[in-house]
């Protein structure tokens, strides 16, 4: 789980902290259906985290650049993940052939949570014969303990962007973050935003003193991590066995801002929309027939999809002198975040 929580959450100290991979596809051993609930289940906090973190920190004022004006910057968002998100009850998500027996409480960690060691019995029927095949005891992965080992309850996610001024008061706005690529793991972001200012258009408000804007903006992250070595795979499919995942964000926000001397009061109202979809490829060996004959084998066995939409109300100031400028900004939304930015912005 290491590679695979060191990807989701775009995170240097994730590389430190993570569970072994072997404990999260531990979870085969239960079916394809009740992996994919369990799994799910157990990623789902960070997933939500994310996917929220992506559309943060995308602007630090209402105000268009001149044409071929510009801003360049990079943007840190944190995602404050609520308590509640530590624990999922497996009795809850309509297992089919697997319950989970340690601990008693009935509630298991999800990838925020505590390291608590977790046991599952699952009873396989291969045959649908409505007789069990064959039983398994599942060790379940641990939490990864975020609130002990980085005294917060949350993700980061970093981001550089582009803002330049094209034409009629409208900015094009591109974010990206280099490629993080390993011998096991590989993830790519790219976003587009269009800011433009409305104020132009509505009779009456056009000399006020202040910045109002529509933002509409888009980011798409790739990635996958292998995940092989726990189960064999069958020789004649030469796949690997790994988890892809992709993510789209939308957001659409109406900004407003105020600038005063130096400093930049800026806010927004808006929503979120977000869909996060995640599949684990391969063919993976689930009872190993020594003849060869009889083996029961798990083609593509997970496949997750994961929908969020929330509205998100942003309040924040940018301090700018020169052409240098350091902001943050605080948005209330399902998963409140944080963004702090700093950067260049040539008008």
């Amino acid at each position: 789980m290491k590679r695979l929580v060191a990807v989701l959450l775009i995170s240097a100290p994730a590389f430190c902290y993570g569970q072994d991979e072997s404990e999260l596809i531990e979870f085969l051993r239960s079916g394809k259906n009740d992996a994919s609930k369990l799994i799910g289940a157990y990623v789902n906090p960070v997933v939500e985290g994310l996917s929220y973190s992506f559309n943060g920190g995308w602007y630090h004022t209402a105000k268009a650049h001149n044409t071929l004006g510009f801003d360049l910057g990079v943007s840190v968002n944190a995602v404050f993940i609520p308590k509640s998100k530590n624990y999922f009850t497996p009795s809850t998500l309509g297992l089919e052939n697997t319950v989970l027996i340690d601990p008693v409480s009935g509630k298991a960690p999800t990838v925020m949570g505590p390291a608590d060691p977790t046991t599952y019995q699952s009873a396989l029927d291969f045959n649908n014969d409505g007789i069990p095949d064959q039983t398994f005891t599942i060790d379940g992965p641990e939490g990864v303990d975020f609130k002990k080992n980085f005294k917060v309850s949350g993700v980061v996610a970093p981001t550089f962007q582009l803002g330049i001024g094209i034409i009629k008061n409208t900015d094009l706005k591109i974010r990206w973050m280099p490629e993080v690529e390993s011998s096991s793991t590989r993830v790519k972001l790219l976003g587009f935003g269009v800011l433009h200012d409305v104020k132009q258009h509505i009779p009456g408000i056009k000399t006020l003193p202040f910045d109002l804007s529509m933002l509409v903006a888009f980011t798409n992250i790739q990635g996958e991590t292998l995940v092989e070595g726990e189960f064999n795979k069958p020789a004649n499919d030469p796949r690997q066995q790994l988890m892809d995942y992709s993510m789209n964000a939308w957001l659409f926000q109406a900004l407003i801002s105020k600038k005063v001397a130096i400093l930049t009061f800026y806010g927004g109202i808006g929503f979120n929309t977000i869909k996060t979809s995640s599949a684990l490829k391969g063919s993976y060996i689930i009872v190993d027939d020594p003849s060869g004959n009889n083996d029961v084998i798990f083609k593509d066995p997970v496949s997750l999809d994961f929908k969020n939409k929330s509205i998100k109300v942003t309040a924040g100031i940018r301090f700018k002198l020169g052409p240098i400028y350091l902001n943050g900004d605080y948005s209330l939304q399902e998963y409140n975040t944080l963004s702090v930015g700093l950067g260049v912005a040539v008008r």
